[in-house]
C-alpha cells in the first residue's frame, strides 16, 4: 500500500511539473488599467458660440499659422467638409474629421446641461518682437492672453515659438490652461517644443525623451517598432503643438474653471483628454501611439482630417458615457 501510494504521488507530481513546463503564457495577465471615470463636479463648462482668438508670440512662419488656423476652423465648421480620398489604399474608408473627434467635447457639455459649444476663430495676433522678452512667467502668458480682449465664455490662446521659454514648459507642462476669475474668459498656453524638449511635448513625431519605453525612430512604418512617426504637416514642433492644443482646448471647454469635468484631485485634475496618454491608434501602448493612418505619399502619421484636407494627430478622449478612450479610425 506504501508503494502504490507513493508511485501515485509521483504521477501527479509529474502531471504538475508537465502541465508547468508546457503551458502557454497567458497573454492577457497584462495589467489593464480600470476605466478613466469622468467625474462632473457641477461647475460651469464653456457652451454654445465659443469665440477662440490666437497671439503667436515670436517668430511663426506663414505656414505654422495656416495649421494652426485650419485646426481651429474645422472644429465646428459651419457646413459639411467634403471628404478628401487621396490616402489610403482604394476602398478604404475615409479619415474622420477633426470635427467628429470634437463631437465629444459636445457630449460632455450635453451632459452637463448646457447647449453644444461651437469654436469660432475669432481673431489672430502676432507678437514677433516678443515685447515681454523670451523668457515668460506664466503670469506673463496670462497678460499676453489679455491683450486678445476675449469675452467671457470664448478662449484666449497663446503660442510660443520654439525659442521662447515659459515657465514649467518641458519640466512640467507642455502647455496649460486655466481662467483669469471665475465666469471669465479661458485661456490656453502651448509652446513650440522643437528645441527645447521634442521627446517630451512633440512625441509621437521625435523618439521619446531617454529613448522612453525602448521607442525606436522608424517613421512611415506601421507595427509594434514604429513608436515614431512623420509630422504629417512636415513640422515636428507645430504638429506637436497640435496635439496639446487640442488637449488643452478640450480641457478648457469641460472644465474652464476647475468644477467641470475632471477625476481626481482638483489640484490636479485629470481631465478629459489626459486620462488616456499616449493614445491615439488601436493597440496603443506606453511608448507605441498605436495604428494610425498614413499618408500614402510623405509616410506621415495622422488620424483626423480638417479644412482643406490638412491631416492631424489628435489625442484619443475619454468616452463620457462608458468612459473608455475614443480612438479615430
Amino acid at each position: 500500500m506504501e508503494n502504490r501510494g507513493s508511485f501515485g504521488a509521483g504521477c501527479r507530481l509529474l502531471l504538475a511539473l508537465l502541465v508547468i513546463a508546457f503551458a502557454r503564457p497567458c497573454h492577457s495577465s497584462l495589467y489593464h488599467p480600470p476605466p478613466p471615470v469622468m467625474v462632473y463636479h457641477a461647475g460651469a463648462v464653456l457652451d454654445g458660440a465659443v469665440p477662440v482668438s490666437v497671439l503667436y508670440y515670436g517668430a511663426f512662419s506663414p505656414h505654422q499659422k495656416a495649421i494652426v488656423a485650419d485646426f481651429l476652423l474645422s472644429l465646428s465648421p459651419r457646413g459639411r467638409q467634403p471628404q478628401h480620398h487621396g490616402f489610403g489604399a482604394p476602398g478604404h474608408a475615409p479619415a474622420p474629421s477633426v470635427a467628429r473627434w470634437w463631437e465629444t467635447v459636445d457630449r460632455y457639455v450635453r451632459k452637463a446641461g448646457r447647449d453644444p459649444p461651437r469654436a469660432l476663430l475669432a481673431s489672430q495676433v502676432h507678437d514677433e518682437a516678443c515685447s515681454l522678452g523670451k523668457t515668460l512667467s506664466r503670469l506673463q502668458v496670462e497678460r499676453l492672453a489679455a491683450r486678445l480682449g476675449v469675452a467671457p465664455g470664448g478662449v484666449a490662446v497663446v503660442l510660443t515659438a520654439a525659442d521662447v521659454a515659459v515657465e514649467g514648459q518641458c519640466s512640467s507642462a507642455c502647455g496649460a490652461h486655466g481662467a483669469s476669475a471665475p465666469g471669465g474668459a479661458a485661456h490656453v498656453w502651448v509652446g513650440n517644443a522643437a528645441v527645447q524638449c521634442p521627446g517630451r511635448c512633440a512625441w509621437p513625431f521625435h523618439p521619446a525623451e531617454g529613448a522612453a519605453y525602448g521607442a525606436r525612430h522608424a517613421p512611415g512604418r506601421r507595427g509594434r517598432g514604429a513608436e515614431t512617426l512623420r509630422a504629417p504637416n512636415g513640422d515636428v514642433g507645430v504638429d506637436g503643438m497640435l496635439v496639446n492644443l487640442a488637449a488643452m482646448l478640450a480641457g478648457a471647454v469641460t472644465n474652464p474653471y476647475g468644477h467641470g469635468f475632471f477625476q481626481g484631485d482638483p489640484g490636479a485634475p485629470v481631465e478629459v483628454a489626459a486620462a488616456c496618454p499616449g493614445v491615439y491608434g488601436r493597440g496603443a501602448y506606453p511608448g507605441y501611439p498605436g495604428a494610425v493612418r498614413l499618408d500614402t505619399v510623405t509616410g506621415a502619421g495622422y488620424n483626423v482630417v480638417g479644412r482643406n484636407g490638412r491631416k492631424y494627430l489628435v489625442p484619443a478622449l475619454v468616452d463620457p458615457d462608458n468612459y473608455s478612450c475614443i480612438i479615430m479610425s
